[in-house]
């Protein structure tokens, strides 16, 4: 499950912001003009930010400051991803410049991957179908978007025309797996170490129930008269049967079975597309996305209301840090 947790909080976009304690939200300096795609904390101390041209800020001290790592890649950093139950063993999913020259002919994919195994002192880079796991051959050059890990560290990674990677028994290569939708896929979670949902495309929602190994079509109930199945972004899940689902033209779903059945929320005051979500318990929660828009909650999803950020940037990634 995605950390729920509280202050600060933080988002990405060119620069990050954090929340005060009076509820509003204020620049923070990053450091870098990178563009900043994910972040990820360990604890309510330690936490990496990922972004453009290799952008890769750690912080010790729980966002109060943030220092760039040596570089070790020039190449978009998409998603980063850290092992709670060992720190020192870390992912990050990496995305090369086709226009420079970076993405050699000899190499399976758009993206690619990168493991520490000593805290991000060095990094290993490692292909999705590389030589031994199903070969380069054959494997498309679409870009992957996200990882997605349980809490028993079974690894799977999405992306587009439904790419589905799943981390092998070695702990290093990653086997493409039967593609479980034709969508594009943007994002998922595990809410234990069995269940877990992806969302994406063509308002796809998929869950398991068996860690990974298969994947079923939630049903969706949109809204009356609702428009062509919309592109979903994000989700979330606050415990094992409630959580969200967030996406293009202000598109929020909620669930109250585990994933099997959604029903749409009226975003009410935005119709911008949404890009993350995340909440402090069943009542309060939090989503953001296209020209800065925030928006909050206290009611569980039934009624939204704006926050002002302050920017009119594009908001990535929303995380709260501290509980």
């Amino acid at each position: 499950m995605k950390h729920a947790s509280k202050f600060p909080a933080f988002v990405l976009l060119l620069l990050f912001c954090f929340q005060a304690a009076d509820g509003r939200w204020k620049k923070q300096d990053s450091g870098t003009l990178a563009w900043l795609h994910s972040i990820y904390f360990l604890n309510e101390n330690k936490g990496w930010i990922v972004g453009s041209k290799g952008a890769f800020l750690v912080t010790n001290d729980g966002g109060k400051s943030w220092t760039q790592a040596v570089k070790f890649t020039t190449d978009t950093i998409r998603d980063v991803y850290f092992a709670p139950t060992d720190a020192r063993s870390g992912w990050i999913l990496c995305e090369r410049d086709l226009f420079s020259g970076s993405g050699g002919a000899g190499e399976a994919s758009v993206s690619y991957l990168m493991k520490t195994s000593d805290g991000g002192a060095s990094w290993e880079k490692i292909e999705f179908g590389e030589a031994g796991t199903g070969g380069a051959a054959g494997i498309g050059r679409e870009r992957v978007a996200r990882m997605v890990f349980s809490k028993n560290g079974s690894g799977f990674a999405v992306g587009e025309f439904g790419a589905f990677y799943a981390l092998g028994d070695d702990g290093r290569t990653w086997k493409k797996a039967l593609v479980p939708s034709r969508y594009l896929l943007l994002d998922g979670v595990f809410i234990d170490e069995t269940r877990g949902a992806l969302v994406g495309g063509g308002q796809t929602i998929l869950f398991t129930e068996d860690a990974g190994l298969s994947w079923n079509k939630a049903t969706v109930s949109a809204a009356a008269g609702a428009a062509a199945a919309a592109r979903l972004n994000a989700v979330f899940f606050i415990n094992e049967k409630t959580g969200w689902a967030v996406g293009a033209g202000g598109k929020i779903y909620f669930t109250i079975n585990g994933g099997k059945f959604w029903r749409e929320q009226a975003s009410g005051v935005v119709s911008r597309d949404l890009t993350d979500v995340h909440f402090l318990n069943t009542a309060e929660g939090w989503a953001i996305g296209d020209r800065g828009v925030i928006l909050h909650t206290t009611t569980g999803g039934t009624i939204w209301n704006a926050a002002e950020s302050g920017v009119r940037h594009r908001l990535e990634k929303i995380l709260f840090v501290g509980r």
